[in-house]
């Protein structure tokens, strides 16, 4: 089942004296990459929560966020008389502010005191790292609906290329066969002894370079690996962009080697819908 590769989820869980805030947040990527801004108590536990989010998740650029707010009846205010101190030296260089006013400007000034912040216990920790579970959970869920949307764009996209090759083995028939009426015709013009088994020769090497049959069953062979991905229950972003790449040069190939004027139009066609599917591929895990 295809997945897409963005995603996001919040919540808020209270371990005694702390309520603490997870976001897990999912956005394209080439590769796995893994960006977690914690709370100095959870610090020395990255590389655990990164290898739990990475053994999910996969792929993609994926932001983990936790933010800590302790309970007002818990939080333990620390003055930092070095910063206070730093900030009234300062302030007294402006001549007009008064000495009581200095410490209530410095108290309101960032660094001038600390809120403890005590460790988790192992009970806290595994409180939260079931709740990262979950998130991780809602994150997929969110990723596989998101998935069924672009499944059925793709489907859609693919279909329509389908068509469009119908259209252009219709024209390809009457396209040989006017080449050939147009060369027999200029021939004819200047009246030259030609010799016939010869100019047939000529005519079958010549029109086999705009033959593009090949291309045509190279091209339908693609479409239908592309769509077999579809039911694949491991990650096919970068297959699907590989065959995308594919597709791509066989629609350039038929375009340059079928030299007609309606057929380039269909060609034109058929690329607008692929770099639609590109870009849909490039969200796929």
């Amino acid at each position: 089942m295809i997945q897409s590769m963005t995603g996001y989820c919040s919540s808020i869980i209270s371990t005694g004296k702390i309520n603490h805030t997870l976001e897990l947040k999912c956005l394209n990527s080439k590769y796995l990459d893994l960006n977690l801004k914690l709370p100095y108590a959870l610090r020395q536990k990255e590389f655990e929560l990164k290898k739990i989010i990475g053994k999910k998740l996969f792929r993609g650029k994926i932001e983990l966020l936790i933010t800590n707010d302790i309970k007002k009846e818990n939080k333990k205010a620390k003055l930092v008389s070095k910063n206070i101190k730093s900030y009234i030296k300062e302030l007294k260089k402006m001549n007009s502010i008064g000495s009581t006013d200095l410490l209530k400007i410095a108290l309101t000034l960032p660094g001038s005191y600390e809120v403890s912040e005590s460790n988790l216990s192992k009970n806290d920790y595994k409180k939260m790292e079931k709740e990262l579970f979950a998130l991780i959970e809602n994150v997929i869920k969110f990723r596989k609906k998101e998935g069924k949307e672009i499944c059925v764009d793709l489907k859609k996209k693919v279909k329509i290329i389908e068509k469009n090759i119908q259209e252009i083995k219709k024209l390809d028939s009457k396209r040989i066969e006017k080449k050939k009426r147009k060369i027999h015709n200029e021939m004819d013009k200047l009246n030259l002894l030609i010799d016939k088994n010869r100019m047939e020769q000529e005519m079958i090497y010549y029109i086999e370079k705009f033959d593009i049959n090949e291309e045509i069953t190279r091209l339908n062979s693609h479409l239908k690996l592309f769509k077999s991905e579809f039911n694949n229950k491991l990650p096919v972003g970068k297959k699907l962009g590989f065959i995308s790449q594919e597709i791509g040069r066989e629609i350039n190939t038929l375009g340059a080697k079928a030299n007609d004027s309606q057929i380039q139009k269909i060609v034109i066609e058929m690329k607008d819908n692929l770099e639609k599917i590109k870009e849909n591929v490039l969200n796929i895990l």
